[in-house]
Order: structure tokens, then C-alpha cells, then sequence
């Protein structure tokens, strides 16, 4: 996304140099966060503005939720039942098409608001 994420923040030198920077930066650390919260020079998605509780609950917990949620329960998983109104076990079933391929927390949040509806 041009303009958007922690590259922008570092440079925004319209240069060569300037936009490899940004790229670089933008490829070790991803706008997705950003992009949820509506920081780093990003637009909020809409679909942030409208579940943010939920969107911020899965991103700040991603890594914990990964592994809970392979087992199927824990305080990080109880959490969730309760902003996506989903239950656990319905994920846990399905942890190999949900989760698994999550390489963020945005990701896990839209395959989760997608197999939670």
C-alpha cells in the first residue's frame, strides 16, 4: 500500500534509495497493523473500524492464540469465544484451515470472522 506502514515513517524520500528503504522496511515489518489501527500513515480497512475489538484482540494476541487454539482451549482462547462470539471447539476442529495458515494476526482474524461469519 503506497504511502503506508513503518517504511513511510523512516523515509519518505522519493528517491531510489528512499523507496528501497521503505520497501525493505515494509517487507521485515508489514503495514498490517497499521492498517487495523489506522497508524503509520495507513487508512483504517472498514472491516477494522467495525469489529476493532475483536481485530485487536486476534493481532495482539496472535502468537498465543496459534498455540492455544492447537489444543483447543486457555485463557488467550477464552478471550476470543468472547469478542467473535465463536466457539472453540467449532475452531479447534477446523485448526488446519484457520489457523495453520495464518501468517499474521490480521490473517488469522479474517479466516476467523470468515469461518465464524
Amino acid at each position: 500500500m503506497d504511502g503506508c506502514g513503518l517504511g513511510w515513517e523512516v523515509t519518505e524520500s522519493e528517491t531510489m534509495i528512499g523507496t528501497t528503504t521503505r520497501g525493505t522496511t515494509n517487507a521485515f515489518v508489514p503495514p498490517s497493523f497499521g492498517m487495523t489501527t489506522g497508524t503509520l500513515g495507513c487508512k483504517q480497512l472498514a472491516f477494522a473500524a467495525n469489529e476493532k475489538e475483536a481485530v485487536n484482540y486476534v493481532v495482539n494476541n496472535f502468537s498465543n492464540l496459534k498455540q492455544q487454539l492447537a489444543v483447543g482451549q486457555g485463557e488467550y482462547v477464552e478471550g476470543l469465544e468472547e469478542v467473535m462470539k465463536c466457539s472453540s471447539s467449532k475452531i479447534h476442529s477446523q485448526y488446519n484451515a484457520i489457523v495453520a495458515p495464518a501468517v499474521d494476526g490480521v490473517q488469522l482474524y479474517e479466516n476467523l470472522r470468515g469461518f465464524c461469519g
